[in-house]
């Protein structure tokens, strides 16, 4: 009897322990989950996101209206970008792309390729609600206009011409509602300029990025390319 009792005493310490270890586990998953993308108390509205071949590349979106960043491939053409911040992807080579904290806690995920070819960052979909204003992500003048090949008369690409790097074009695609003010030769400014909102894209496809997200997933993609 003493035995069964010191046994069963010994197996409710260990299911207490047990319990008490998948309380806190899932009290730090949650925290993670919820955890913001950036600070908005530590971020200015043209905190820069990511950097390519020497050009800063400032959120298209207000700090506090982002619900999530995420790169992937989009194409061969595209300049890989350097993220600034903390990379929360599982696989560890790909963590080797942080830049570690910044003092507005950025912190982004790095999506899987798919079929997509071109660098993992090629790409950068920056996660906001549907009509949320997008802002211009660098200095420079816009090129041209033109429909988004995902959405087409829903929405568009703006194509920019960069003060500092004229040889380079950066692009910020699903951009709905044009802006009245913004066309051809128009000059923008990083986190001033409003170029127009975010499209609806969750109403015709899933956003990958919704997967990183408590939201639908709606976003605006930017990508730098190249002119030859």
């Amino acid at each position: 009897m003493y035995k069964r009792r010191r046994l069963l005493a010994v197996s409710l310490l260990i299911l207490s322990a047990l319990a008490l270890v998948v309380v806190a586990f899932a009290q730090t998953s949650g925290a993670e989950e919820q955890a913001l993308p950036i600070d908005p108390n530590s971020a200015e509205t043209d905190t820069v996101l990511a950097e390519a071949a020497g050009l800063p590349i400032s959120s298209p979106v207000r700090p506090e209206e982002i619900t999530a960043l995420g790169y992937h491939p989009e194409g061969e053409s595209l300049i890989e970008m350097s993220p600034r911040g903390e990379n929360l992807s599982t696989n560890a080579f790909l963590g080797l792309l942080t830049t570690g904290s910044t003092p507005e806690k950025i912190r982004y995920n790095v999506m899987p390729a798919g079929s997509r070819l071109g660098s993992l960052t090629g790409a950068l979909d920056v996660g906001a609600e549907a009509r949320t204003t997008v802002y211009s992500p660098v200095n420079g003048t816009v090129v041209a206009i033109r429909p988004d090949p995902v959405l087409q008369d829903a929405a568009n690409v703006v194509e920019i011409k960069p003060v500092d790097t004229p040889q380079l074009r950066v692009s910020v695609s699903l951009v709905g509602d044009i802006d009245a003010e913004v066309g051809p030769k128009s000059p923008v400014t990083a986190g001033m300029t409003a170029l127009g909102s975010v499209a609806d894209s969750a109403e015709v496809l899933k956003p990958q990025l919704a997967g990183y997200t408590s939201g639908s997933g709606n976003h605006v993609t930017v990508s730098i390319s190249r002119v030859d």
